[in-house]
């Protein structure tokens, strides 16, 4: 029986934060994975996504989820040298996804309610905003070229954890991220908090639409 899953990510909208001390993080490291940088410095990713279309591999087009809100708190790590990314919170209102996320996978899922409208997100924890923004895009989709950014912060192959005392790593393929710019008017930034930032990256980054896979976990 084949295992992973399918679904269609849909409005991604990336920020990126410097943090000064990246030595927080490194009990949250699973097993041979590192920290990694972009031009000597570390990065906290923030993104909000509609996650759509979720179906497992072993029941081909049967859809589990239609539709929920994301919002990931994330640190970029690598593995033998391929580039990943290490999830320090998965926010969405989907009370069953958080449910089998956390058992099966071990993954920081939390259940929060959204209030999302066209181009304005807000998450909210106990009736309060831990996140809230207004965005617009520029029209201007491309592929970006190996070296930039927008390549370092998206094009990441595999997501890892560390549950129960083990290390696992699920491989993620797509097609290349189609992106363009985008400006954010952020009025709440509570979920990222715990991270002592010190200063947004210029480079806000959309995608409108990507088809994903990811594998079964394996063993580190």
């Amino acid at each position: 029986m084949e295992k992973g899953w399918k679904q269609t990510w849909e409005n991604l909208l990336f920020q990126h934060f410097e943090i000064e001390d990246k030595s927080f993080l490194e009990k949250y490291l699973p097993k041979d994975c590192y920290l990694d940088s972009f031009e000597g410095k570390y990065y906290i990713g923030l993104v909000s996504m509609q996650m759509t279309n979720v179906r497992h591999k072993s029941t081909k087009d049967f859809v589990w989820f239609k539709e929920y809100n994301e919002l990931n708190v994330r640190a970029y790590i690598t593995y033998k040298n391929k580039p990943g990314v290490l999830f320090l919170s998965l926010d969405v209102d989907s009370l069953i996804s958080v449910f089998g996320a956390r058992v099966f996978y071990g993954l920081p899922y939390r259940y929060r309610n959204y209030k999302v409208e066209n181009k304005s997100i807000e998450t909210l924890h106990n009736n309060n905003d831990i996140f809230k923004c207004e965005y617009s895009i520029d029209n201007d989709f491309k592929i970006y070229k190996k070296g930039s950014f927008a390549f370092w912060a998206t094009e990441r192959y595999f997501f890892a954890n560390k549950y129960l005392g083990f290390s696992f790593m699920g491989n993620i393929t797509h097609k290349p991220w189609v992106l363009t710019t985008a400006k954010v008017n952020n009025q709440n930034l509570e979920v990222l908090k715990p991270y002592n930032i010190v200063s947004q990256h210029k480079d806000i980054l959309f995608c409108k639409s990507l088809e994903v896979t990811t594998s079964k976990l394996q063993l580190i």
